[in-house]
């Protein structure tokens, strides 16, 4: 299906998305404000910025079963409700407690974003779109997150970091009211499944666990995001800042390159796959490319910004194979189980979030020995946390090339 109604929807859903990222990433342009009003070491702010997959995590395979079985309308602006209403808590927060409550919040209505533009790609669309419509959604995820890093950072700049916040409350309400008067009839947009209404969630769970392939390639989604979500989501601004000496804005424009190369790269990735028949190459390439390009960033210092911003760009392209993960859900699984399936490879790779962002964060801390609370880090100390990007980029590339098995055998016709 290919009709306009389709597409409004998709495009609904994209725009949930592009706010979902931005709400993501804007922890990173305001860590320094972050830390110094709500006085947290560099553990708690990343804590904070990381309990948002917390929820996020958690909710991947009930969004993936809700939107298999519930009312797609209802359940999307509810969640674009949840997550405007975490922007205005986190604006009010006094303490790392009320941080840490936004950011859960955030997270619980996030969670329901990138799943909702895959599922109405699976169900409202012809099957051999799904690759180039899953890149799509990521360059729309990606164009998100920049947007959460130069004009966040931007806003913040002029107008602090609360009432940027607050704004981004606006936002989210107005989307949450415009997906609710839009989608009135969301039968006549998309094929609702049928099948799965008849089969208990423990069911849909146990065949979607018995498949070894469901693990392998939620391995890879979780390393493959790893960098992203520790780098380009938090503690790549600050490294920058204090690597090369220059302006938070200046490191916000040259991490959201990262984002550039997965969104750029994405969309071609997919449809190339989808064209040779193959998906094997290019997750084991573009791994291989990313450990390449972040090993250069963190242990390279004095680079000029040009060679810098290719390095970050590259470094976006090497974590566009994630993408491809979702490509190889879709050929294997049962597609009345296609939305909790591609939720269960979603949980993986944002609970890489979880685990990143307060794992560089303790990294950090651990090796300076001392209580952080307002002083900033030096390049030896950023260099030692980070070193487990490069390792997960290498990671990926053996998975990809030992364990996870060619799905397609040809040409998509």
């Amino acid at each position: 299906m290919m009709s306009g109604r389709a597409i409004l929807v998709f495009s609904l859903m994209s725009l949930f998305l592009c706010f979902e990222m931005a709400l993501q990433v804007s922890p990173g342009v305001m860590t320094e404000p972050l830390r110094q009003d709500l006085h947290l070491s560099a553990y708690g702010l990343g804590l904070m910025s990381g309990c948002y997959f917390f929820t996020y995590s958690a909710m991947q395979i009930p969004s993936g079963l809700l939107y298999d079985r519930a009312n797609f309308r209802v359940l999307v602006t509810i969640a674009i409700s949840v997550c405007a209403i975490g922007a205005g808590i986190f604006g009010f927060a006094d303490s790392l407690v009320t941080g840490l409550l936004a950011r859960l919040f955030m997270g619980l209505g996030s969670a329901f974003a990138f799943l909702s533009v895959l599922t109405v790609a699976g169900r409202c669309f012809h099957t051999r779109h799904f690759a180039f419509l899953s890149g799509i959604a990521q360059l729309l995820a990606a164009l998100g997150a920049i947007g959460g890093e130069i004009p966040i950072a931007f806003a913040v700049h002029h107008l602090g970091w609360r009432q940027t916040l607050w704004s981004l409350m606006g936002i989210g309400l107005v989307l949450a009211l415009s997906v609710w008067l839009f989608l009135k009839k969301p039968q006549e947009h998309c094929k609702q499944n049928t099948d799965s209404e008849a089969e208990s969630i423990w069911s849909s769970m146990h065949h979607i666990g018995k498949n070894p392939q469901t693990w392998w390639v939620a391995c890879y989604a979780f390393f493959n995001w790893a960098p992203v979500t520790a780098f380009a989501s938090l503690w790549g601004i600050p490294f920058l800042v204090t690597s090369y000496q220059i302006s938070t804005q200046t490191a916000a424009s040259l991490c959201s390159l990262i984002w550039l190369g997965i969104g750029l790269s994405s969309p071609f990735i997919g449809a190339f796959s989808d064209k040779i028949g193959s998906r094997k190459p290019f997750l084991m390439l573009t791994a291989l490319l990313g450990a390449v390009s972040m090993a250069a960033i963190i242990y390279l210092p004095g680079l000029s910004l040009a060679l810098l911003g290719l390095l970050l760009f590259c470094a976006g392209v090497g974590s566009s194979g994630q993408i491809l993960s979702y490509a190889v859900v879709q050929d294997f699984a049962d597609k009345k189980r296609l939305s909790a399936s591609i939720g269960f490879n979603n949980m993986a790779l944002v609970a890489s979030g979880l685990i990143m962002q307060p794992l560089v964060g303790k990294l950090l801390a651990w090796n300076e020995g001392v209580s952080m609370l307002s002083q900033t880090y030096d390049l030896p100390s950023f260099q030692h946390a980070l070193m487990i990007l490069p390792i997960a980029f290498l990671l990926c590339a053996f998975i990809s090339a030992v364990f996870i098995k060619e799905t397609l055998k040809g040409p998509r016709l």
